[in-house]
């Protein structure tokens, strides 16, 4: 008699449910709630080793679809907008996930550099697009000399 097969955590292949009909009206969200769910739950997925495998899980509630669409929009969702962990060394859920600009998300990532000049803290990014210079001139400034360094040279600039 063959094995029996270890049953998979989670449904990431969601067809929406036709009773709610939430599917049919927020095939986005949807396909969020499938993507947070593969990122934290699937080890085969490309992107695994930065979720799911640094102990980054999505709370009980979230993992009905139902749930999770209701609160998002309850809670801020328009198109183009995207899911933002608040801590990114915590997990989904409605106490630390909000709705963000892209732009907005890519400043909340782990590897963002933060310069701080004059008390005022903010990434690289904006510091240059405040100062009027480019970015790749500071990082280089980074890599080469030093954050200090650049938060010094940065300060110079008018």
């Amino acid at each position: 008699m063959g094995e029996l097969k270890q049953k998979r955590k989670g449904n990431y292949h969601h067809n929406g449910n036709k009773k709610h009909g939430l599917f049919n009206e927020n095939k986005d969200l949807f396909n969020l709630w499938q993507t947070m769910k593969t990122r934290c739950e699937n080890p085969k997925r490309h992107n695994y080793e930065r979720y799911g495998a640094r102990g980054i899980t999505i709370c009980e509630k979230w993992h009905e679809a139902k749930t999770f669409v209701e609160w998002a929009l309850q809670n801020g969702y328009k198109k183009g907008l995207q899911l933002d962990r608040i801590d990114n060394n915590k997990g989904y859920s409605p106490y630390n996930c909000r709705f963000v600009t892209p732009a907005e998300n890519s400043r909340n990532r782990r590897n963002t550099k933060l310069l701080t000049i004059q008390g005022v803290t903010k990434c690289v990014a904006e510091w240059c697009r405040e100062k009027n210079i480019s970015q790749f001139t500071v990082y280089w400034w980074i890599r080469e000399k030093g954050i200090k360094y650049a938060e010094q040279r940065l300060s110079e600039i008018a």
